[in-house]
């Protein structure tokens, strides 16, 4: 077994993945989401071409829209996880809802990678959208 396989078993990136990281990005808790991602993190919206680099820089300002266009509703739901123990990292596919501040609603089916670095923070995320990019 790796150091990592010993360190963290399923239930640890399930519960980074649904409850430190996405029920704070529905709470639009900035400080808690960040503090998933490493300091050189690299978060790659796959399905728009689209990569944001850096927790305190390119990472918090994809959210910052996020937040702001979608104030009034974020909800994430319906995970179903992939765990690789071994490579230290997780895919999970999941339904979003979002409306916007203009009232309009957006429905999604997405399906995100994580890869976390050897202290449990997300160090890539690579993000498959089935919609138009709303990270941007």
């Amino acid at each position: 077994m790796t150091e990592q396989t010993d360190l963290r078993q399923r239930d640890y990136y399930v519960d980074m993945v649904e409850k430190k990281y996405f029920a704070n990005v529905d709470r639009k808790n900035m400080d808690a989401v960040l503090d998933c991602f490493a300091e050189d993190a690299v978060f790659t919206i796959q399905s728009a071409f689209t990569t944001h680099e850096g927790r305190d820089t390119g990472i918090r300002k994809m959210f910052e829209n996020l937040f702001n266009t979608y104030s009034p509703k974020i909800v994430h739901r319906d995970f179903k996880h992939v765990v690789d123990i071994e490579n230290n990292c997780c895919a999970a596919q999941f339904e979003v809802e979002l409306t916007d501040t203009d009232g309009n609603e957006t429905y999604l089916s997405n399906c995100n990678f994580f890869y976390l670095d050897k202290n449990g923070k997300f160090e890539r995320v690579f993000v498959y959208m089935s919609g138009e990019n709303v990270l941007v």
